[in-house]
C-alpha cells in the first residue's frame, strides 16, 4: 500500500487536499503539522484533525533549527519572500522526514499564484529539496506536471484552482463534508505584514540571522545599517519586553533621566574597536533623537556591553531627522505578534 505524508496547517485548502486524496483507493495516510516561529498552534490543528479524520495519524514538530541555518541561504537563492522561503524549509523539512520513513509521496494544499508563487516557481522547491516529482497538489494538479505515483492517483480529483481561490474552496468543503466551523483560520502570519517581511528580508539579504534578530523587528522603532541593528525602545512597556532579547555581545544605550529610551545595538562579528566607536557614536545619536532633545543640543549617552557591568559615556548631538529615517527599516503596518518556540 502506497504511503502518503501531509503537510497539514489545519488551513481550509489543507484540509480540502486531504479529503481529495483520501477518496482515492489504498493510500496510507500521515499527517504532519511543521511548527514555524510564525505559526505555532500545534494542539489547535491537532484537535481539527483528529475530529475530521480519526483514522489518521498525526505528528507535529518544529523548525528552529531551519530558520537558524538555511533561511537566509533560500533568500540568497531568489526564491521568492516571504512564503516561498518558507515554504521551502516545510519541504526540505518534510523531505528528510520522508526519506528516513520511506514515504512514497508528499501532499500539501498548495494552490497555485498564491503567496506568489507560480507553477514553475512551486517545481522549482520541489526540486530544491530533491522532491522532483514526488510533490502532489491536488487543489491545483491540472495545472502542475502529473507526479511518480500519478497511476496510484487515478481515482483523486486533480483540481485547476488558481489565485486566493476562496469561494472555490468554500464550495468544494460543502461538496466534500467539511462543516462550516472547520473553515475559520486558526491563526495568522505575521509575515502577512508588508512592513515586518520587508524588515526581516533587509536583514536576510545580508547574512544569516538568528530568530532573536527575527523577533526584534516586532519593535516599533528598529533601524539597521551594512554593519550593525538596533532596536529602540521608548514605552515603559516596550522597555520592559525588550530587557530579556539582550545577548552577551549586545550593546545597551540609554541616557540617565527618568524614561529614557532604551538602545540595544547588535553589530557585525568582524568589525574592528575602531568600526564599532564610530557605530557606537551613530547609535548613541539615534537614542539623543529619539529621547526628543533639541537637534544642537549635547547629549551624555551611557553605554555598556551587555555582558560587562562597566559603564562608558558619548557626548553626542541628535541625528538630523533625514539621516534618522534613511535609517529606519519599513514600518510595521499592524501590531506583530510572534510565536516563540522551545
Amino acid at each position: 500500500m502506497p504511503r502518503a505524508l501531509v503537510l497539514y496547517s489545519g488551513s481550509l485548502a489543507s484540509t480540502v487536499a486531504v479529503k481529495l486524496l483520501a477518496t482515492g483507493r489504498n493510500w496510507k495516510i500521515d499527517l504532519l503539522y511543521l511548527r514555524t516561529p510564525f505559526l505555532n498552534a500545534v494542539e489547535l490543528v491537532k484537535a481539527r484533525a483528529q475530529r475530521l479524520f480519526p483514522g489518521f495519524g498525526f505528528n507535529s514538530c518544529g523548525l528552529k533549527r531551519e530558520y537558524n541555518v538555511y533561511w537566509h541561504r533560500v533568500v540568497e537563492q531568489g526564491v521568492p519572500f516571504p512564503c516561498g522561503a518558507c515554504r521551502s524549509l516545510l519541504l526540505f523539512k518534510a523531505a528528510r522526514i520522508m526519506r528516513r520513513k520511506r514515504y512514497d509521496l508528499l501532499v500539501t494544499g498548495e494552490i497555485v499564484g498564491r503567496g506568489g508563487l507560480g507553477a514553475k516557481d512551486l517545481v522549482r522547491l520541489e526540486k530544491m529539496v530533491g522532491l522532483q516529482g514526488r510533490v502532489f497538489r491536488p487543489l491545483s494538479a491540472a495545472l502542475l506536471p502529473p507526479v511518480r505515483r500519478d497511476d496510484d492517483l487515478r481515482s483523486v480529483p486533480k483540481l485547476a484552482l488558481c489565485g486566493d481561490a476562496e469561494e472555490e474552496l468554500r464550495g468544494l468543503a460543502r461538496e466534500l463534508g467539511i462543516p462550516p466551523p472547520e473553515w475559520d483560520k486558526l491563526g495568522s502570519c505575521p509575515l502577512e505584514d508588508e512592513g515586518f517581511a520587508a524588515r526581516v528580508f533587509t536583514l536576510l539579504r545580508r547574512g544569516p540571522v538568528n530568530l532573536n534578530t527575527v523577533w526584534l523587528m516586532q519593535f516599533p522603532h528598529t533601524f539597521a545599517a551594512e554593519d550593525f541593528v538596533m532596536v529602540v525602545a521608548r514605552s515603559p512597556q516596550e522597555c520592559r519586553e525588550l530587557q530579556s532579547f539582550f545577548l552577551p555581545d549586545d550593546v545597551r544605550l540609554y541616557i540617565q533621566v527618568p524614561h529614557s529610551p532604551l538602545g540595544l545595538v547588535r553589530f557585525r562579528e568582524e568589525l574592528s574597536s575602531a568600526e564599532i566607536r564610530g557605530m557606537l557614536e551613530l547609535c548613541a545619536r539615534i537614542i539623543a533623537a529619539l529621547g526628543g532633545y533639541a537637534p544642537r543640543e549635547e547629549v551624555k549617552v551611557a553605554y555598556r556591553l551587555e555582558l560587562s557591568n562597566e559603564l562608558d559615556y558619548l557626548y553626542v548631538r541628535p541625528l538630523e531627522r533625514e539621516y534618522l529615517e534613511r535609517l529606519r527599516l519599513p514600518r510595521l503596518n499592524s501590531e506583530v505578534r510572534l510565536v516563540y518556540l522551545d
